[in-house]
C-alpha cells in the first residue's frame, strides 16, 4: 500500500486513532489505492464500491493528498444534492479533522441556487413580493424575503424548507437570465462569491449539470468559465453520468419560452411583436400537440414536416434583431445592454432549436414530443449516444477521471459503462469487496407459481404475494415498483392489513422515508425515484419487494432509437441497464453489518429465462429460495444468530 494510505487506513492509523473499534475495510482500501494510482499516473479509472464501502472517504483521502502534496486541484461531481451535502457536511469535514494535511474545500452549485439581488429588486418593483392568494405560499414568500435580508451566502439550502418554484423564481435567476457585468449588483453577487471561493479551494464539490456546462463552454471558448480549472476529476454515482449527459446536451423548447420572450418584447416597447409571438407560439405548439395525439406519432419523431414553424420563426428572428441592436447601442447604460444580450441570445437559441427540431437535422439526436398533464406540448431532443463526446471532452480534456458507483458492473464486467460513457480502453478497474456478509444477512426469494409479468393475471397475483410478504415480515417492507399501475393495485390490496401503508406522492420523499424509518412496522410503496438514495438501516426495512425486472421503458425515445438501430439491443443495452437498476433497488436492503432482510423479486423471468442468469450473477451472493414461507424461518434463524 502507498505509505500515506497505510498511515490513514492501516491498523493503528489515523482513522483507527480517531474511531475506537475501527476495523480496516479492505474494499475501501482497494478503492483508495486505485484512485491514488490513477491520480499519480494521470490515468483514468473505474471503481465499484458497494454500499458500506465508504466511497467518499476512499476517494477523498487521495484527493486531499494529491491536492496538498502535488498542488493538484480536484473536482468531485455527484448526481444528487444529498451526496453533495454528505461530502461537504460529513466526509470532507471528517478528513479535515483526521488528516495531518490542511486543505480547503467548497461546494459549487448552479446560479439558480443563489439569491439574486437584481431579481429580488425587480420582483419588489413589480409588486411580486406582496404575496399570493394561498396562505402557505404567502408565508414562504415572507420567510424567504426576511432571510434574504440577512443571509451572507444566499444559498437556498440554508432555508428550513424547500421553496416551490413560484416562490423561489422571484428571488433567483438561471445562468441564461444573468446580466453578468451589466448587473448593478455585480460586486455583491453571491453566486460569484461562491465561484470565487471555489477557485481558491483545493477540492470543489459540484454536480453533473455544472460539470457538463463547463465542458460545453470549454469546448466552445477554450476557457474555464463555469468551473475553475482543475487537474483531476472524481465522478460519484457514475452509472448515471451518460444519461445526465444526454439530458444536458439535448434541449427542450415550449410555448412557455415564447411567452417569456413576449414579456421581454413588451418591456422593450414592442407590444405588437409580443402579440404576434404569443399567437404564433400558441398555434404552432397546438399543432405539435395534435400531432403527438395522432396515430402518426409514437414516442419519437421520424420525419420532418409534422408541423411548420415558419410563422413562429419570423417574430423570434425579429425580436433577436431588435435585442441585438440594443445590445450594441453604446449610448445605453450597461444594464439595458445586458438585458438586450439576454433577449437576443434566448430568442436566437429558441429559433435555432425550433429549426433543428422541425427539420430533425442532426442524425445523432432523437427528437420527440412531451405532453404535460394539461396537454401542452414540448419539443425535445437528445443525443442517442454520448460516448464520443465524453471520450473527447471529459476524458480527453482531464488528466485523470475516476468514475465511482455502488453499481457499475453487469455480470462482473465494466463493459456496458465503458461503452456508454466512452471510457478509454486503458482505464484502471477495481471492484471493492462488500463489507457485508450477504450469505448470512440476506435471503433472495423468487416465488414459484406467479404468472409472467406480461400475462393478464400478474398484477393481482403480485398484490397477493406482496400482502403475504408484509404478513411474514410484520410490516417493515419497502415495495419498489416499475409502474404506478402496479403500485396502486398493491396499495389497494394491502392498505387495510393492520400496518401503516405509506405511498409515494402522499408526502415529500424525504418525509416518507423519515416516517418509514421511525414507524417500525410500516410499509412504504414507491416507484423509480425510490430505487436509489433511500437509506434505511435497521429493522424498519426487513422486507424488500420488487414487482418486475426494471427494463427501460420501451416508449423512451432514446431506447426506441437504440433498439431500432441495433438488433442485439436487448442484450447489449436493455439487459445491462435493467441489471444496474435492479442492483440499485436490491441495494436498499442491507445497509449495515447488523442488518438482516429478504429481497423478494416477483418476476419469474429472473429464474426462468436464460438472460436471468446475468441478473443473478450481478446480485450479491445470497441464500435463495422459490418459497415465500421460508422467509419466516430465515428471519427467525438470523434473529437467533444475532449480529455477526
Amino acid at each position: 500500500m502507498t505509505e500515506y494510505l497505510e498511515q490513514v487506513f492501516g491498523d493503528g492509523g489515523l482513522l483507527a486513532r480517531r474511531f475506537p473499534g475501527y476495523e480496516k475495510r479492505e474494499g475501501q482500501v482497494a478503492l483508495a489505492r486505485v484512485v491514488d494510482q490513477a491520480m499519480r499516473e494521470e490515468r483514468h479509472a473505474l471503481g465499484e464500491g458497494p454500499c458500506g464501502t465508504g466511497k467518499g472517504v476512499a476517494y477523498g483521502v487521495p484527493s486531499v493528498w494529491h491536492a496538498r502534496h502535488r498542488g493538484k486541484k480536484v473536482v468531485i461531481a455527484t448526481a444528487n444534492i444529498a451526496l453533495q451535502e454528505q461530502l461537504v457536511r460529513k466526509d470532507l469535514p471528517l478528513l479535515s479533522e483526521v488528516l495531518p494535511w490542511s486543505f480547503t474545500f467548497a461546494l459549487l452549485k448552479g446560479r439558480n441556487n443563489f439569491l439574486c439581488h437584481d431579481r429580488m429588486a425587480e420582483s419588489e418593483a413589480r409588486g411580486e413580493l406582496a404575496g399570493f392568494t394561498g396562505d402557505d405560499l404567502d408565508r414562504q414568500l415572507a420567510e424567504v424575503a426576511a432571510w434574504a435580508e440577512t443571509t451572507t451566502t444566499g444559498d437556498v439550502s440554508e432555508l428550513p424548507f424547500v421553496p416551490p418554484p413560484q416562490v423561489w423564481s422571484r428571488f433567483s435567476v438561471g445562468s441564461d437570465d444573468c446580466k453578468g457585468d451589466g448587473c448593478r449588483f455585480r460586486d455583491a453577487c453571491l453566486a460569484e462569491r461562491a465561484k470565487a471561493a471555489a477557485a481558491e479551494a483545493d477540492i470543489v464539490v459540484t454536480n453533473y449539470h455544472l460539470l457538463f456546462a463547463h465542458l460545453a463552454v470549454r469546448r466552445e471558448t477554450g476557457q474555464d468559465l463555469v468551473l475553475p480549472a482543475f487537474d483531476y476529476l472524481v465522478l460519484d454515482e457514475a452509472h448515471e453520468a451518460a444519461d445526465i449527459a444526454r439530458d444536458f446536451f439535448g434541449f427542450t423548447v415550449s410555448e412557455f419560452v415564447a411567452i417569456r420572450l413576449a414579456r421581454f418584447a413588451e418591456k422593450l416597447g414592442k407590444k405588437k411583436l409580443a402579440e404576434r409571438l404569443r399567437r404564433e407560439a400558441s398555434d404552432f405548439f397546438a399543432a405539435v400537440a395534435d400531432h403527438a395525439r395522432s396515430p402518426a406519432y409514437k414516442c419519437r419523431l421520424k420525419r420532418p414536416g409534422f408541423a411548420s414553424a415558419a410563422q413562429l420563426l419570423k417574430p423570434l428572428d425579429e425580436l433577436a434583431a431588435v435585442a441585438g441592436r440594443i445590445e450594441e447601442d453604446e449610448s445605453l447604460d450597461k444594464e439595458d445592454r445586458a438585458e438586450g444580450r439576454i433577449v437576443r441570445r434566448q430568442a436566437s437559441t429558441a429559433a435555432a432549436r425550433l429549426r433543428e427540431a422541425t427539420a430533425l437535422s442532426d442524425p445523432g439526436k432523437v427528437y420527440f414530443i412531451d405532453l404535460d398533464q394539461k396537454g401542452r406540448a414540448k419539443l425535445g431532443a437528445k443525443p442517442v449516444h454520448v460516448a464520443d463526446l465524453l471520450r473527447d471532452e471529459l476524458f480527453g480534456g482531464t488528466a485523470s477521471v475516476t468514475m465511482v458507483s455502488a453499481t457499475m458492473t453487469t455480470a462482473g464486467t465494466f463493459d456496458f459503462i465503458r461503452a456508454e460513457a466512452g471510457v478509454p480502453d486503458d482505464a484502471l478497474e477495481v471492484v471493492a469487496d462488500s463489507p457485508f456478509d450477504f450469505e448470512h444477512q440476506a435471503l433472495l426469494v423468487v416465488p414459484e407459481g406467479l404468472p409472467d409479468p406480461r400475462e393478464p393475471g400478474f398484477v393481482e397475483a403480485a398484490a397477493d404475494a406482496f400482502k403475504k410478504v408484509i404478513d411474514l415480515c410484520d410490516g417493515r417492507t419497502l415495495g419498489l415498483f416499475t409502474s404506478y399501475r402496479n403500485l396502486n393495485a398493491v396499495h389497494e390490496r394491502v392498505r387495510r392489513n393492520g400496518h401503516r401503508v405509506l405511498r409515494q406522492g402522499e408526502l415529500p420523499r424525504t418525509e416518507l422515508t423519515r416516517v418509514f424509518k421511525e414507524d417500525v412496522g410500516s410499509v412504504l410503496l414507491g416507484t423509480e425515484s425510490f430505487w436509489t438514495g433511500i437509506d434505511v438501516p435497521g429493522e424498519a426495512l426487513t422486507g424488500l419487494v420488487i414487482d418486475k425486472l426494471p427494463f427501460p421503458n420501451m416508449d423512451d425515445p432514446v431506447v426506441d432509437a437504440i433498439c431500432a438501430a441495433d438488433r442485439n439491443a436487448f442484450n447489449s443495452h436493455l439487459v445491462p441497464r435493467a441489471i444496474i437498476m435492479l442492483r440499485q433497488g436490491v441495494g436498499r436492503l442491507i445497509r449495515s453489518q447488523s442488518d438482516v432482510g429478504v429481497a423478494v423479486i416477483l418476476d419469474r423471468r429472473i429464474a426462468d429465462k436464460p438472460y436471468g442468469r446475468r441478473f443473478i450473477r450481478s446480485l450479491p451472493p445470497m441464500l435463495t429460495t422459490r418459497n415465500l414461507d421460508n422467509i419466516s424461518r430465515f428471519l427467525a434463524e438470523a434473529s437467533d444468530a444475532g449480529p455477526g
